[in-house]
């Protein structure tokens, strides 16, 4: 099982796209989480434009969880599939940003129980966080995945504002020796490159996603591409997507080594 988390420092750097991108490229049966607390479904509006049915979402969970009625089976009827196969699932967000008090400490952290769940019938989880930081974010939920990717764009002052809040990222006192924190780019080389980006930041690249906004304009409703993505397999994105899905999984597979290392390795992690 694997869950990666994205999230962003600032604005809006293409999360949310680079989010549903991993999901549709993803190897293996996969779960997208819109937990992204800024506002309504970006995946349900978009790429699904608004042709499914509006109940299913975030908030649902969380009154059940409310109930004490979140299982592996309520969160499967909250999902709804991105692919005809249904082996790339979403649990859309929000409705309204309204709606934002009803999402706990104590929800996100028995969400990310629920992907163990997930983890042991084959599905990965892939996490839109949004922006860090936010009231009621699911903060829980990027410190119990098992990658921290950061999306940012590459330009002087997103850089900045990556290397401004590193530091307040979950676990960032051992994060960085375990292997658990890195960065996405958007548009590597523009104009900054990626050996550039590692070292304003401090954070080591792990992918970067091709700046291709004609092909995210269509992915994010412009087209109607749900059903089938073949017009779009040979755009830049979701070549790029491809690419970045292998470097985030191998990225993944460096961590689990290391972590099977030493015993004092494991020692220092979890007193971490």
């Amino acid at each position: 099982m694997t869950v990666v988390a994205l999230t962003s420092a600032r604005g809006a750097p293409g999360t949310t796209t680079t989010a549903l991108v991993a999901t549709l490229t993803w190897p293996r049966p996969v779960l997208l989480v819109e937990a992204d607390v800024s506002g309504s479904s970006s995946v349900k509006a978009g790429h699904l434009r608004g042709e499914y049915d509006h109940r299913r979402n975030l908030i649902t969970m969380a009154l059940a969880h409310r109930n004490g009625a979140m299982t592996l089976e309520s969160l499967r009827h909250e999902t709804i599939p991105l692919t005809e196969d249904r082996s790339r699932l979403v649990l859309p967000g929000l409705a309204t940003r309204a709606q934002t008090g009803s999402l706990s400490d104590g929800f996100w952290s028995s969400l990310s129980v629920l992907f163990a769940g997930l983890g042991r019938q084959g599905v990965d989880v892939i996490v839109d966080a949004g922006r860090y930081g936010m009231r009621h974010g699911p903060d829980p939920l990027l410190r119990a995945a098992d990658l921290l990717a950061v999306v940012s764009r590459t330009g002087l002052d997103d850089l900045v504002s990556v290397r401004a809040n590193v530091d307040q990222l979950p676990g960032a006192e051992t994060d960085a020796a375990a292997q658990r924190r890195g960065l996405v780019l958007v548009g590597a080389g523009r104009p900054h490159r990626a050996a550039e980006a590692a070292a304003a930041t401090t954070l080591p690249v792990w992918a970067s996603m091709a700046w291709d906004p004609v092909a995210a304009d269509r992915l994010n409703g412009h087209d109607r591409v749900r059903t089938g993505l073949t017009r779009l397999s040979r755009s830049r994105l979701l070549r790029s997507g491809r690419d970045a899905v292998s470097e985030l999984l191998a990225a993944c597979e460096r961590r689990r080594q290391w972590l099977e290392g030493p015993a004092d390795r494991a020692v220092e992690v979890r007193s971490g």
